[in-house]
């Protein structure tokens, strides 16, 4: 069986993904819509698999926070602006990166603290770049209130998944890092028994 290479691993993975982010934020959505139609706060998961994402693979998050905004989008009947602001501030939460990067990616899985701090950085950043977006169509400080108390709710849920699957060998870890410790990890084995014979 031919190996893959860790540029296709990559693909599949971010497009894996992504397709999990759209089904499950379209699912979301769409049973917000039916059922608390009249809370004026939402959920949205999209935030979550961005984290998980951009914890895994850097930049590609890009891929997974428009694909999952794209998809609420679908499932609530956008209009043309709200396709607009939604999925173009979704490439905002690339501004988190070099936060995540400086606090390194080991202590954003290992510590309670750092975790809830990327997925702040990773909302507020995203609320920023909608509202930014809004500024075109409605120049209002109003929007940017309400980009981040809409959505309250999500980093919250972030919080509790990021820290329910943090333990999940390679779920929040660099997938180059991870990829190079199995490697590792198998040779070892595979020395000691030799060792052994």
């Amino acid at each position: 069986m031919k190996q893959i290479t860790f540029d296709q691993y990559r693909r599949i993975d971010v497009a894996i993904m992504c397709i999990i982010c759209a089904v499950v934020e379209y699912i979301v959505t769409l049973a917000t819509n039916e059922w608390f139609f009249l809370q004026a706060m939402a959920i949205s998961v999209t935030l979550t698999f961005t984290c998980i994402t951009m914890m895994r693979w850097g930049e590609n998050a890009v891929f997974v926070a428009l694909v999952g905004s794209l998809s609420y989008c679908i499932a609530s009947g956008a209009t043309i602006e709200q396709y607009a602001i939604y999925c173009g501030g979704s490439l905002f939460c690339i501004v988190a990166l070099p936060v995540l990067k400086g606090l390194g990616k080991e202590k954003v899985r290992n510590n309670f603290f750092h975790r809830t701090c990327l997925v702040l950085c990773v909302y507020l950043a995203t609320a920023a770049g909608r509202w930014l977006i809004s500024l075109i169509f409605e120049p209002s400080i109003e929007n940017l209130i309400d980009f981040i108390t809409t959505d309250i709710l999500s980093p919250i849920f972030a919080v509790v998944v990021l820290t329910l699957t943090r333990s999940v060998d390679g779920l929040l870890e660099d997938q180059k890092a991870y990829l190079l410790r199995l490697d590792e990890e198998r040779k070892a084995e595979q020395q000691a028994q030799n060792d052994t014979f």
